[in-house]
């Protein structure tokens, strides 16, 4: 129930919350994705950059394991872990929109509307896309 209860308190914006829960589990961190993207929020949140770089390197290598050539054989076999890169790179991008200083954040924000035109008709994964994407940029 643990990572719900995270993925709920970005969704909500409950900053407080998210951290109460990340503390219940520091150990299931890189093994858990909503607990590594709530981790990787909440260090965005205070300004950790090293350690948001840190989390979100260790949840992609995390999801590479699990890449064999069984997995990777259809595009439906894979696409819960390509969509977690897609999450982890969304992240990062919008992370370094803020603490790199962009002049130009229209060029963006356009590239995050193209990003999520690709997923054409998945309802659920763009809601949970721009569940995460507007965390970020609350937080950034």
């Amino acid at each position: 129930m643990l990572p719900f209860a995270v993925e709920a308190s970005w969704v909500t914006s409950k900053w407080d919350r998210l951290d109460k829960y990340l503390a219940m589990a520091p150990d299931q961190i890189p093994g858990v994705f909503n607990i590594g993207i709530g981790s990787a929020l909440s260090a965005l949140r205070y300004g950790k950059g090293k350690l948001f770089s840190d989390i979100t390197s260790e949840l992609r290598k995390n999801i590479a394991k699990g890449f064999t050539t069984n997995s990777v054989a259809s595009l439906q076999a894979c696409h819960e872990s390509v969509l977690k890169l897609h999450i982890l790179s969304e992240i990062e991008l919008i992370a370094d929109m803020s603490s790199a200083g962009y002049t130009n954040r229209a060029n963006v924000l356009e590239t995050l509307d193209r990003r999520l035109d690709i997923l054409g008709g998945c309802i659920s994964d763009k809601q949970y896309i721009l569940g995460v994407r507007r965390a970020a940029m609350e937080l950034s």
